[in-house]
């Protein structure tokens, strides 16, 4: 995420000189091109804000392989008992 975020922040590096630079072109066509820049430019930054927002935080991965690791163990807890309660009854 640390990576998504950087890029956007270059992005809106991006934007601001585009926009910039459309304010000091001196032609029609200068203009229209730093336009389209800026439209698809603020298109992709859009995209990369929503994709960042939809992110889980960064403790859940390890939070849910946490929990994982403590069912597992609980699993195998009563896994063993059950299996000394079998073997009492068979001797």
């Amino acid at each position: 995420m640390k990576g998504m975020q950087a890029h956007l922040e270059l992005l809106c590096g991006q934007i601001a000189e585009c926009e910039r630079m459309q304010k000091a072109a001196k032609s029609q066509l200068q203009r229209n091109v730093f336009a389209t820049l800026l439209a698809r430019y603020r298109a992709i930054a859009v995209e990369l804000e929503e994709a960042i927002a939809k992110m889980p935080p960064p403790n859940t991965f390890r939070d849910r392989t946490k929990q994982a690791r403590q069912a597992a163990k609980e699993y195998g807890d009563d896994q063993r008992k059950l299996a000394k309660k079998l073997r009492r009854k068979m001797n």
